[in-house]
C-alpha cells in the first residue's frame, strides 16, 4: 500500500471550509457523510494503463488552536512502485495544500 503523510495549516477552524473547495476543484469526491465530521475524507479515482486506482485522502486536526492538520494520502498501489497515482495526487495536492514547515531556526 502506498502511503504519504504530512502536516498543513487550515485557513479556518472548519476543515470543510478550509479544504473542500480546493479538493473538489482538483476533482476529488467528498462523501456526504463526511461533510460535518471532525475529519475530512476525500477520494480520487483514476484509470491509468487499463488499471483502476482509488486514492484516499484524510485530513484530521492535530492542533485546532494553531490550525495544524494531518493529511494522509493512501492507495492500494504497491509502495515500492515508482510512479504511483498516490504520489501523483500528493505532488499535485501539495501545491495548494502546502506542507507545514516545522523546522527550527535560531
Amino acid at each position: 500500500m502506498a502511503f504519504i503523510q504530512y502536516l498543513t495549516k487550515a485557513d479556518s477552524e472548519s476543515l470543510v471550509n478550509s479544504f473542500v473547495p480546493l479538493l473538489e476543484n482538483y476533482g476529488m469526491i467528498i462523501p456526504k457523510r463526511f461533510e460535518h465530521s471532525k475529519q475530512l475524507y476525500a477520494e480520487f479515482s483514476s484509470t491509468n494503463d487499463n488499471q483502476f486506482s482509488k486514492v484516499n485522502l484524510l485530513i484530521s486536526w492535530v492542533n485546532l488552536t494553531q490550525k495544524h492538520c494531518s493529511i494522509e494520502i493512501w492507495s492500494d498501489e504497491p509502495l515500492a512502485k515508482d510512479k504511483t497515482i498516490c504520489r501523483k495526487v500528493h505532488n499535485e495536492n501539495s501545491q495548494f495544500l502546502k506542507p507545514l514547515d516545522l523546522s527550527l531556526t535560531d
